[in-house]
């Protein structure tokens, strides 16, 4: 916190590297593998999130499946405060990609109370998910709603259809990008059909970020990852696969 910022926190006490090592109490966890308005996370996806919920059970903690808040009202003000950040971050709209250029041409057309009701809406919506989440210390989500893609894999497609297909995949980190609730992406040890990495995501309350790395540690202790390797052919086969198909 530096003196006349608008928003601040205290800062963290104990410190985030303390916090590795905090005792940790059992913790009372919320999961889900479905977000509406996309629907049910991808079968290996909900598979990642399942083994994570049997590991924090095993160490002692207690889950239950959540229904998550339907998140259609945090998709257009979303898109127009991305919009609207694409156009003022300085960046040359020459060396963005197909969709951020095409998001940035589109931002000149929103005036300034478009963008401030944007914002409110945000803020209405990111309420509600603090409030949804306040009775558990910590939710498990998945990171995106279905494995990595290749890179490239849509750039074949309109601007407006590869919004919607990242829309799509991200959906689970958004509604946090609006909350400002701490959150990581943790490894599982897993990988997908496609030889790539699996992680789920760890979505901790308003300033507790303490308690989301002390969970983390104790996962990454009681099932460590580091010996993990990908496997090589699956990735270049799945690579493979992803050309032949059509876009």
């Amino acid at each position: 916190y530096e003196v006349g910022d608008p928003y601040w926190l205290p800062n963290p006490d104990p410190s985030f590297l303390a916090g590795l090592h905090a005792p940790l109490r059992p913790l009372r966890i919320g999961y889900a593998t479905r977000l509406e308005p996309i629907g049910e996370v991808d079968a290996l996806c909900c598979q990642a999130v399942y083994e994570t919920v049997q590991r924090v059970e095993d160490l002692g903690h207690t889950a239950e499946e959540v229904t998550f808040p339907d998140l259609s009202d945090l998709i257009e003000p979303f898109i127009v405060v991305w919009q609207c950040v694409l156009a003022e971050a300085g960046v040359p709209w020459i060396v963005l990609d197909k969709m951020n250029r095409w998001l940035y041409w589109r931002a000149w057309r929103i005036n300034s109370g478009a963008y401030l009701r944007a914002v409110a809406k945000l803020q209405q919506v990111a309420r509600q998910i603090v409030q949804f989440s306040s009775p558990y210390d910590v939710l498990i989500l998945p990171v995106y709603m279905h494995q990595a893609i290749r890179i490239g894999e849509w750039q074949g497609l309109r601007p407006a259809k590869i919004l919607e297909k990242v829309i799509n995949w991200v959906a689970p980190c958004p509604p946090f990008n609006a909350s400002g609730q701490p959150a990581l992406a943790i490894p599982t040890g897993t990988f997908g059909s496609n030889g790539l990495p699996l992680g789920v995501q760890l979505v901790g309350r308003p300033a507790d970020e303490t308690t989301l790395l002390s969970l983390a540690t104790q996962l990454e202790a009681a099932y460590p990852w580091h010996h993990r390797r990908p496997d090589w052919a699956a990735v270049l086969e799945g690579s493979q696969r992803s050309e032949d198909r059509p876009i």
